[in-house]
């Protein structure tokens, strides 16, 4: 199996060099095009220069060595095997911290600012369903990835068996990123959605993509919860994460703290604000949107109304809903943004955490759902 639904599949093996430099040699010409594509990105929206999304990148590799060292190594050989050099794959893997450098600038009394406060890079919807909900008793998690239509061109479907006891992973991203949202083959699973707030930007702190790896490196949901909570999150991001024992929590990444969401009669919902009270803490303002308070309560709202049980049928047709369209679930691009860009759904997928079968639509999830057992791939040779 070479690819899922056009999207080539990559599977590594071996040390965290060896993974990464098998990632970067398998599609250089996907990772090069995902790093100037979200270069240009970081420019844009950071309002930075290109020597200083350089510095701040690299001012990133002391916190992630303390992290987990093996990350970088990690990273060293993606920049190897794709031919571009570490300090590129960590401006990468630093992307969505340098985004949103233009969100919290100081105007000449010392105010934070927005310098493009009706602007939204992404927007995502996740949601996880617990055994005690769900038709087979099985725990489910997944998400509606929403990004700009170049970011397809960027994707692999990636799949990591790991010689470090660490679990092997399954994930869909672009290509030199270390980690996106997926499964793991110790049942855990996780959703990633962006927040916005005028809080500063954390130097100190550690970028998403790592957190994102250190999930689902971690083999149940407690030491995934530690896993952001110990990383000292670079910028504000929320992670949904699942576990096939029927549990499942959103953890909502504030300035130096967390709010953590639970699941409300086996249901839990996300989109790109806010839920957990108190958050984002005083004096920051939370940056969401009114579509995503829609999709958001939207999305709860269609999963309560299905009486009985719920099955992954069902969570796909959430995920397809076109209600308060053009912002709705399941987005097309014809939502234009102020600087004439277009977001929408880039792919979607469901986990099955019991099984390990991932429910995959490459495209709009409207548009229908493959399915692959990723972990079976690494039997073959």
């Amino acid at each position: 199996m070479k690819d899922v639904g056009g999207i080539p599949i990559v599977v590594s093996r071996g040390t965290p060099y060896e993974i990464g430099y098998n990632h970067g040699k398998s599609h250089p010409d996907r990772v090069r095009k995902s790093f100037e594509h979200n270069l240009a990105s970081c420019l844009k929206s950071g309002y930075v220069s290109k020597e200083e999304v350089y510095r701040i990148a690299n001012g990133y590799i002391k916190n992630v060595e303390a992290y987990n060292k093996d990350y970088i190594e990690e990273v060293q050989g993606i920049a190897d095997g794709a031919g571009l050099k570490l300090e590129d794959i960590m401006v990468l893997n630093s992307r969505t911290e340098l985004q949103k450098l233009g969100c919290n600038r100081k105007n000449r009394s010392g105010k934070l600012i927005s310098l493009h406060p009706d602007i939204e890079p992404e927007a995502c919807t996740s949601i996880a369903v617990t055994g005690e909900r769900t038709v087979d008793g099985a725990t489910y998690v997944g998400q509606n990835w929403d990004n700009y239509p170049w970011s397809e061109e960027c994707l692999i479907y990636h799949i990591i068996e790991q010689k470090n006891g660490k679990p092997s992973i399954a994930y869909c991203g672009e290509a030199g990123i270390i980690c996106r949202s997926g499964m793991n083959s110790a049942g855990l699973g996780d959703g990633v959605n962006t927040l916005t707030t005028n809080a500063p930007v954390n130097f100190e702190g550690v970028p998403l993509q790592f957190l994102l790896r250190g999930v689902l490196d971690s083999d149940n949901l407690g030491a995934a919860i530690d896993a952001i909570n110990d990383g000292k999150n670079g910028a504000v991001n929320n992670i949904m994460i699942a576990q096939r024992d029927n549990e499942a929590a959103d953890i909502e990444m504030d300035s130096d703290c967390c709010g953590i969401l639970y699941p409300i009669d086996s249901i839990l919902t996300h989109a790109n604000h806010y839920v957990s009270i108190g958050h984002p803490r005083y004096p920051y303002l939370d940056r969401g949107k009114g579509n995503s308070f829609v999709r958001h309560n939207r999305s709860d709202k269609l999963l309560r109304m299905i009486e009985g049980k719920i099955s992954i049928d069902d969570i796909k047709r959430v995920f397809s809903d076109h209600g308060n369209s053009p912002q709705c679930i399941c987005r097309h691009a014809n939502q234009i943004n102020l600087e004439g860009e277009s977001l929408e759904t880039v792919f979607s997928f469901v986990c099955n955490l019991t099984t390990l079968e991932m429910h995959f639509a490459p495209k709009r999830p409207c548009e229908g759902f493959l399915r692959i057992r990723p972990f079976d791939l690494l039997k073959e040779r």
